[in-house]
């Protein structure tokens, strides 16, 4: 095709990912950022249909939106796709002849996976400061009454026998009574938690102890427990209790995501300097994988807010406050999960230079 020549010296010196379509989904030309992106010579594309290089499909996908461009006099479209763990923005400019007739479509891609997750993260940076100061805001209030209700309670359980119905109704009360004070307590420490007491020691500490105190209700779940430390992963600059608190409640989720038993791997690695995800000097990292329920896809970007729960026993708190720990101990935390197979919780620490 004679258009084709107009578009070479382009193709190959752009750094975005650019292809060119014929209006049978045939891939006429790539560039070195497509092969790249999607792991394939351009051999391997060339002369074949897109959805079968990039959705390894037989058919057209039902919502393509190439068919939006092939049919519209549209100059341009825009759209997000996923390809692998990539999120990439394209553009789609249809290519017509002289006469007015459509030739193909010419795409430019570009990688914007980071620029998402930046995104998602200032958004969830500003829920939780919008739940912060609301929480700071009220508990204290609340509080109040409840110790109102409470003590007014227990002065009138006090006058009753212990046999009488409208004991036993006082008696559901103060429970309930109790069991919101402790909710509140948990809000105040996701909104103002206690000052750290920050010390050197190893990660298998805090880890090791979380797993002692749950070890009856791991037993009694049917729940076994595979340690991998890395006897290389040097001491971090931590506080300890909190750090417990954090795999407390995170071994927690896991132990309701398997009620009929399963297995929780608990392993530690030391990441070298350099590397992607240990950022400019050495971290040590923490992996906590079950194999329970899963999470939704859906739900996935909303873990870590505020009262997020699926659960009817949770309040919703759990990882929002251990995500703010990792946060002030400036390290990350990130969560994989697949429906019907099981969760993955990835953290990193600083360590100790």
């Amino acid at each position: 095709m004679d258009y084709k020549d107009k578009f070479k010296g382009i193709f190959y010196g752009v750094v975005d990912i650019v292809s060119l379509i014929d209006t049978d989904y045939t891939i006429l030309m790539v560039n070195k950022a497509y092969e790249n992106l999607l792991n394939k010579s351009a051999d391997e594309c060339i002369g074949n249909k897109c959805y079968a290089i990039v959705r390894n499909r037989h058919e057209p996908c039902e919502d393509c939106p190439l068919l939006h461009s092939w049919v519209g006099n549209d100059p341009a479209e825009k759209l997000v796709i996923s390809l692998g763990n990539d999120e990439v923005l394209i553009t789609r400019h249809p290519i017509y002849d002289d006469h007015g007739a459509l030739q193909g479509v010419f795409e430019i891609g570009r990688v914007i996976t980071g620029e998402l997750k930046m995104q998602q993260e200032i958004q969830h940076q500003g829920r939780l400061k919008i739940m912060g100061e609301l929480a700071s805001s009220i508990v204290h209030e609340i509080k109040n009454h409840l110790a109102g209700i409470g003590l007014m309670t227990v002065s009138v359980m006090e006058r009753l026998n212990q046999k009488d119905a409208l004991y036993q109704d006082l008696d559901s009360i103060l429970h309930e009574v109790h069991r919101l004070e402790g909710l509140l307590e948990s809000l105040m420490n996701f909104a103002k938690p206690s000052p750290f007491v920050i010390k050197k020691a190893h990660i298998h500490q805090p880890l090791d102890n979380t797993l002692s105190l749950l070890s009856k209700k791991l037993s009694s779940g049917r729940i076994k427990i595979r340690k991998i430390y890395d006897p290389k992963a040097p001491k971090v600059m931590i506080d300890s209790a909190k750090m417990q608190q954090v795999f407390f409640n995170i071994l927690l989720n896991s132990i309701a995501a398997m009620p009929g038993g399963g297995e929780i791997t608990v392993q530690t690695a030391l990441l070298p300097a350099g590397e992607p995800a240990a950022g400019q000097g050495q971290r040590v990292q923490v992996i906590i994988q079950d194999n329970g329920v899963g999470i939704k896809e859906e739900d996935l970007p909303y873990v870590f807010d505020p009262f997020f729960s699926k659960s009817s026993q949770g309040t919703g708190l759990g990882l929002s406050i251990a995500f703010k720990i990792i946060e002030l101990h400036h390290g990350s935390i990130s969560i994989q999960s697949q429906e019907g197979k099981g969760t993955t919780v990835r953290i990193t620490i600083p360590a100790c230079s």
